[in-house]
């Protein structure tokens, strides 16, 4: 396994971990656990440690270690707000540079994620999930849109976690995607943007309130 392969890898589950709440709010990250745990060498640790502190996941202390960061939920309200204007608004500027080649993608993904709503594979639907708004973003060229979405996404992955802990949103959430693309293969942007807007103000609304029951206590 190469090092950057290492250091995603790393990255990627330690993330997980802390949007399962395997690892909580204040708990220490300590390398040696984590080297026995993933089996690498500490470099690529160190790595994701600073990748998670730049995305707010993980802060480093002096003299104490890094550790899982506080959860914040009035920040995270903020950036869920924020990325719901410019992901609505990344739908609609794409709308009308949607191509046959990327409708199949699309299509291909919905089939990718019913299997996912079929068999409970809430993680993976997930990823797809991600994965599904990245190849429509990415379809206009708004670079700086996409950059800044980008950005709040790697802030605010928690919003993930609403696929693994309230998975009975799926269906619903799987009925929008479809009829998202249903919308853009009329390049119809606005309705697609606006399917998007309903998807996001609920979704988020949900995933807030478990948010802050869960994180009650911490």
């Amino acid at each position: 396994m190469e090092f950057s392969t290492k250091n995603n890898y790393v990255y990627e589950s330690l993330k997980d971990e802390i949007i399962e709440g395997k690892l909580r709010p204040g708990e220490r990250i300590v390398i040696a656990e984590v080297v026995k745990r993933y089996n690498v060498s500490p470099m690529p640790i160190r790595e994701a440690i600073n990748r998670l502190q730049q995305d707010g996941f993980v802060e480093v202390i002096p003299h104490v270690g890094a550790r899982v960061t506080p959860f914040d939920i009035e920040r995270h309200k903020e950036i869920m707000l924020i990325r719901t204007e410019l992901e609505c608004l990344a739908v609609k500027l794409s709308g009308g540079y949607i191509d046959e080649k990327l409708l199949a993608k699309l299509d291909e993904l919905l089939l990718q994620m019913e299997e996912c709503v079929k068999n409970n594979n809430n993680k993976r639907y997930g990823k797809l999930n991600i994965k599904f708004h990245t190849l429509i973003y990415e379809a206009s060229p708004h670079t700086i849109l996409q950059e800044l979405i980008s950005s709040l996404w790697a802030r605010s992955e928690f919003s993930r976690g609403i696929f693994e802990k309230l998975p009975e949103r799926n269906e619903e959430s799987l009925a929008e995607h479809k009829a998202m693309v249903e919308a853009l293969k009329e390049k119809d942007g606005e309705t697609a943007s606006a399917i998007l807007r309903k998807q996001k103000v609920e979704s988020t609304a949900m995933h807030l309130k478990q948010m802050e029951e869960e994180h009650s206590f911490d």
